[in-house]
């Protein structure tokens, strides 16, 4: 069977040791012990997996796999092809569409079988608790600085970077109470963008304010009406009618 081997690390610390080079060398020794032939190896140096389109490793396999070039696509583990169990998913059910199979070094994923796709399918959605967990957490983390005065990623509308603390800026502070104000008045996102910009209040940037950038400002702001369409929603949605 013609393997197509797929490697990918996020940064230059290449993932906590598992380097690129020693990500083929497990791939190629797997692929001797299971009897396939290494035509390929796809590689994506220094890239999130969060993003498929900006891995164009990535691309080029769904290229490779459209073309009916290769029987199986064999990676260290799941996660240098995504962390997110939607992508994954997808991404198997894309190979079952082409009659390619998905096998992993780590954790042994073998989409050959209905046992072999449970596992894999297990396998994706720990994978995403895990991310989920992570995220959470890491929000957390960061209200629990904001909350505090403690400097995090940057430094939010209204405060100020002195050493490891924030302090509040005051005019900002005002801006804030503003937006906050009128929003409780029943002010609507625009009507508040409108405000600001007619009284000639900038951005700290010095830019025209847009909505995102107000909503920001409103504490425990809802959403009143259903959220607009997206990229992913419309991208999801088209997948959905394709598969059903």
């Amino acid at each position: 069977m013609k393997a197509l081997v797929y490697a990918r690390y996020s940064t230059h610390k290449q993932d906590g040791g598992i380097s690129i080079e020693n990500q083929i060398a497990r791939c190629k020794e797997y692929a001797k012990f299971k009897g396939f032939q290494v035509i390929d190896i796809i590689q994506d140096l220094a890239i999130s997996g969060g993003v498929n389109k900006a891995r164009q490793g990535f691309m080029d396999l769904l290229t490779t796999v459209e073309q009916g070039e290769c029987d199986l696509i064999l990676t260290y583990d799941l996660t240098r092809l995504s962390r997110e169990m939607l992508s994954l998913l997808a991404l198997e059910r894309f190979l079952n569409e082409y009659d390619c199979l998905l096998y992993t070094v780590e954790g042994q994923v073998d989409t050959s079988s209905v046992e072999g796709f449970m596992s894999f399918a297990v396998k994706a959605f720990f994978g995403e608790v895990e991310r989920r967990t992570v995220k959470h957490r890491t929000k957390k983390a960061m209200e629990h600085l904001k909350n505090n005065g403690k400097v995090y990623n940057h430094d939010p509308y209204g405060w100020k970077r002195e050493g490891d603390n924030l302090v509040e800026v005051l005019q900002e502070q005002k801006v804030i109470q503003l937006v906050n104000g009128s929003y409780s008045e029943g002010l609507r996102l625009a009507d508040i963008q409108r405000m600001l910009n007619k009284r000639g209040i900038k951005t700290r940037v010095g830019a025209e304010w847009q909505p995102q950038q107000v909503k920001n400002l409103i504490e425990g702001y809802r959403d009143t009406k259903k959220q607009r369409t997206t990229e992913i929603g419309i991208a999801t949605k088209a997948f959905i009618q394709a598969i059903a």
